[in-house]
């Protein structure tokens, strides 16, 4: 992940999409690289600057930057027809081979396991986002519990995405983590299978 200078007096800002002008510093996009940057005085020494950023504050504004990143991906998704939107569709395009990830809400009940199931017997993987409200706020729903990525390019840079989240998060039994030991109420987790 890469660091810049930022504001008035300058700090240093994550810069997760690698856009803004300028020089920067490149971090591991993992928590404990993070804080190690920041504890040892690295970033302060690279950029010459005394800023009393917190570990919290740069992984927040990170973590923040990847969730748009994640939405942008979503409704870039939408705009180019290449998502299916609640379970019926999810189901067609599971049965049609076009699912290409599946993204549940956190919230989701119902048949979401039978979905998750069926999309891992083909080799799919799934992720969990967000909750119905905010799912269905993004893409134009009251609410949406379900819905599959059916191009590759997204699917993959939003598996990406997710897991820069999780991997920025301070331990591994916080709301943002790697599914490999499942947590209900966790509000982000990826769930990976086998690629076909």
């Amino acid at each position: 992940m890469r660091f810049v200078l930022a504001g008035d007096p300058p700090t240093f800002v994550p810069d997760v999409r690698r856009r803004a002008g300028g020089r920067g510093v490149s971090v591991h996009a993992r928590y404990r690289c993070v804080k190690a940057a920041v504890d040892t005085g690295a970033l302060k020494r690279a950029f010459k600057v005394n800023s009393n950023a917190s570990v919290s504050e740069l992984v927040d504004i990170a973590s923040g930057q990847y969730e748009r990143r994640a939405q942008g991906l979503l409704i870039a998704a939408r705009r180019a027809g290449r998502l299916a939107l609640g379970e019926k569709a999810v189901r067609e395009a599971i049965q049609e081979r076009k699912a290409i990830l599946l993204v549940v809400a956190n919230d989701a009940e119902g048949s979401r396991e039978d979905l998750e199931e069926a999309a891992q017997r083909l080799g799919r993987s799934s992720l969990f986002f967000g909750t119905k409200d905010s799912l269905g706020r993004l893409l134009g729903r009251d609410t949406l519990g379900i819905l599959a990525v059916l191009d590759s390019g997204i699917a993959n840079e939003l598996r990406g995405v997710v897991q820069g989240i999780a991997e920025l998060s301070p331990e591994p039994s916080s709301s943002l983590r790697l599914s490999k030991e499942p947590e209900p109420s966790s509000s982000l987790r990826l769930s990976k299978t086998e690629e076909l």
